[in-house]
């Protein structure tokens, strides 16, 4: 047996090492969460425009940029943004 062959115990769940399974469930979920944030962003845009509004930094969100905040933390912060886009932008 290879010494650098790594057993399902070493390996990580999720990320660019994951084992594919574990990748796999992290990826369906970030598609998950963008299908959600897209969805309740079409009351407001067009596709092209949500794709800048979650590739921007945003300051409800830290300056963080929405897209990365959907695949570190989930859908619910990103969808408090949402909302404050929704209600007109301020808070």
């Amino acid at each position: 047996m290879s010494g650098d062959r790594k057993t399902s115990a070493e390996s990580p769940a999720f990320g660019d090492d994951a084992a594919p399974p574990g990748r796999e469930i992290g990826e369906q979920s970030v598609a998950r969460d963008i299908a959600t944030a897209r969805a309740r962003l079409r009351e407001l845009w067009t596709d092209p425009v949500i794709d800048v509004w979650l590739t921007s930094p945003n300051a409800h969100l830290s300056g963080a940029r929405p897209i990365d905040v959907l695949g570190l933390n989930g859908v619910e912060t990103v969808m408090g943004a949402i909302d404050v886009e929704v209600a007109g932008g301020s808070a």
